[in-house]
């Protein structure tokens, strides 16, 4: 290369037809589970080099912002996808396709221990929230996805209750410990380092039920912090999701991604640093149509 051809290079570079092939990537919080799993493919996929990460509030927010075409893909969780097509009957969802079928996401249900008082006539009473049942008439905190997934909870298992929106996590446990709900119900795949950093709550379990078939799976949750021993769940998939784009530049970009994490799973699964939860993923389970 001589040094006529520098000028040309760089106006190459900056030209807008260059720059249309950075595609915007809604992750969620800079320490979750997406943003750990966005940044592992990165080190092992060179065309993540084309990717910027949109730090979000999570699912809700990222399906909203990959619908309104501000961001070409999305982090999302898939009932949050099914909820925006069955219960919201939201048409445009079916241009959504699945780019990667990751991990599983269990939900977590957070309740202060329960207070046991004894009357003066010797009755012992237990309040509080130990069994999913008990949240009948309760509050329930959430925020982005996972205020879908306790809708949909509390319709499938047949539990009614208030869910309470929030802005985010530290929002709910503020509004839990003042009192002003009963729970809070988060969807995020353990081990979650935050969860480790609780005290002072227990984990309320979570049946799994044929009404559950076909969104959500059964898991157990395990943190020495909170409980003892494994608390059953239920847990729903989640995927990285993009548009049924056309254009041949940004179906070309996509397509390796696609291909190169797929083919670097060993490498995102067993070298060292990488988010425990890649050994879950097979790319096998599409929960959403596929993108090809």
């Amino acid at each position: 290369m001589n040094a006529r051809t520098l000028p040309l290079l760089t106006l190459l570079l900056l030209s807008p037809a260059h720059a249309a092939t950075f595609l915007n990537v809604a992750t969620g919080s800079s320490a979750g589970t997406y943003s750990t799993m966005f940044k592992n493919i990165g080190k092992v996929c060179t065309q993540s080099a084309y990717l910027k990460e949109r730090g979000t509030s999570g699912s809700l927010e990222n399906i909203d912002l990959l619908l309104s075409n501000e961001v070409s893909l999305a982090f999302v969780q898939s009932d949050v996808l099914k909820a925006k097509e069955q219960i919201d009957g939201d048409t445009r969802v079916q241009n959504i396709k699945a780019l990667l079928p990751l991990h599983n996401e269990e939900i977590h249900l957070f309740a202060p221990p329960p207070v046991t008082k004894k009357s003066i006539l010797g009755k012992v009473t237990t309040t509080g929230v130990t069994t999913f049942n008990d949240l009948k008439g309760k509050r329930v905190a959430a925020w982005g996805g996972s205020l879908i997934t306790a809708r949909v909870l509390s319709a499938k298992l047949g539990v009614p209750y208030t869910v309470t929106s929030v802005k985010d996590r530290d929002a709910a446990f503020n509004a839990l410990r003042a009192g002003q709900v009963d729970a809070v119900l988060a969807v995020v795949g353990q081990p979650a380092a935050w969860v480790k950093d609780l005290s002072g709550l227990n984990l309320v379990p979570i049946p799994y039920a044929p009404s559950l078939t076909g969104i959500y799976s059964s898991a157990k949750l395990l943190y020495p912090n909170l409980s003892a021993g494994s608390v059953p769940t239920v847990a729903v998939q989640s995927v990285l999701a993009t548009r049924d784009f056309k254009t041949p530049e940004k179906k070309d970009l996509l397509l390796k991604y696609q291909k190169c994490a797929m083919s670097k799973l060993v490498n995102l699964q067993e070298d060292e640093g990488m988010h425990p939860k890649w050994q879950e993923v097979t790319f096998k389970t599409w929960p959403w149509p596929q993108y090809k």
